[in-house]
């Protein structure tokens, strides 16, 4: 008997199991192939911003591909300068709309001395003079935020791919 006192019928019980057996392999396990068993290069991310909540959000997104790795967050430009130089990231995520910071010093800096190999800025705005500084201290990409999470993978791998070319 169930709960609610209605006599459990056969298929009733059988869907409710909790564990699906499961059928023995018929053919031996085969090696696959070289040609598909590519792994794309692992890619190295940098995330920089000045809230947490960004950059612990952005982090998560990332990390859900297996083909990126995280490997510092920075909070301000001293921070991101310091992180880069120690991490030497393949691509630096960075939200150019910072309070902390109003000038591109820290992208120049990471950019010339090739600490990184690319730069994608996040931002809201759609100022053409704050784009045209910010590319001129190295950023590669941009973004608008809230943009979606397969846009933001493809963005850099894009970044990540267009770098190692150069």
């Amino acid at each position: 008997m169930t709960l609610n006192a209605r006599p459990a019928s056969t298929p009733d019980y059988v869907a409710k199991r909790r564990f699906v057996k499961i059928a023995p392999q018929s053919e031996p396990h085969q090696t696959p192939s070289p040609a598909s068993t590519f792994v794309p290069p692992t890619v190295r991310v940098l995330v920089a911003g000045d809230h947490p909540t960004l950059r612990s959000c952005l982090k998560t997104m990332l990390e859900l591909d297996p083909s990126i790795t995280v490997v510092g967050e920075a909070a301000d430009d001293c921070e991101l300068v310091k992180m880069a130089q120690r991490v030497h990231p393949d691509v630096v995520l960075i939200d150019i709309d910072r309070r902390c910071c109003d000038s591109f010093d820290a992208v120049a800096e990471i950019t010339q001395g090739r600490m990184a190999c690319s730069v994608v800025a996040l931002t809201i705005h759609n100022d053409a003079d704050e784009r045209a500084e910010a590319q001129r201290a190295g950023v590669h990409l941009f973004l608008e935020k809230g943009v979606p999470y397969k846009q933001l993978i493809s963005a850099v791998r894009l970044a990540a791919a267009n770098s190692s070319k150069a």
